[in-house]
């Protein structure tokens, strides 16, 4: 079996052996961008689609804005199809 590809501190709220990295990918898409380190990022653009992680961005509840502008940047995704949360202006 596969170890866990992510720093397992990302998931407290889950445990990261029962996630299913095809089935929950937009969760963990959402949570390694927005509290992963670099080498979580690394990881998560080997095992996703661009198309994938472009998907699971603009579906997001909420961003922070340097996520958010992080994103746009490097995955080139307008920021108003990014939703940027107001508590953290």
């Amino acid at each position: 079996m596969e170890t866990f590809p992510f720093s397992t501190y990302l998931f407290w709220d889950a445990e990261p052996t029962s996630i299913d990295l095809e089935k929950n990918k937009a969760y963990v898409i959402e949570r390694v961008i927005t509290r992963g380190h670099l080498a979580d990022f690394y990881k998560l653009i080997t095992l996703y689609s661009r198309a994938d992680i472009v998907e699971a961005l603009t579906r997001a509840k909420q961003l922070d804005p340097k996520t958010a502008h992080f994103c746009s940047w490097y995955f080139n995704i307008p920021t108003t199809l990014l939703h940027v949360s107001p508590f953290y202006s």
